[in-house]
């Protein structure tokens, strides 16, 4: 992990209150740190990284309509590239 991928992935978080709330009080972002946010949990590969977050947002909302459930985008903390995943609770 690099340190400049670690903070472009804390500043994706969004503002500053909302980064705060995340990691100190509902520990969502938390998952940033750990190496599934960058690989699949079953298989071990890379997931898809793409370079930019619009890119990144499209193919979640396309994903989402195939499946039927929500997927977020987020800047994964080990490549700096764009990352898509969903939570446990799905929001």
């Amino acid at each position: 992990m690099k340190l400049k991928n670690l903070i472009l992935a804390i500043k994706d978080q969004g503002p500053f209150k909302r980064a705060f709330r995340n990691f100190c009080i509902t520990g969502n972002a938390w998952g940033l740190f750990h190496i599934n946010s960058h690989q699949r949990a079953d298989t071990g590969k890379e997931k898809v990284g793409y370079n930019t977050k619009e890119t990144a947002l499209k193919s979640a909302e396309a994903m989402g309509k195939k499946r039927d459930t929500h997927f977020s985008t987020y800047r994964c903390a080990y490549c700096g590239k764009f990352h898509i995943g969903k939570n446990r609770e799905n929001k």
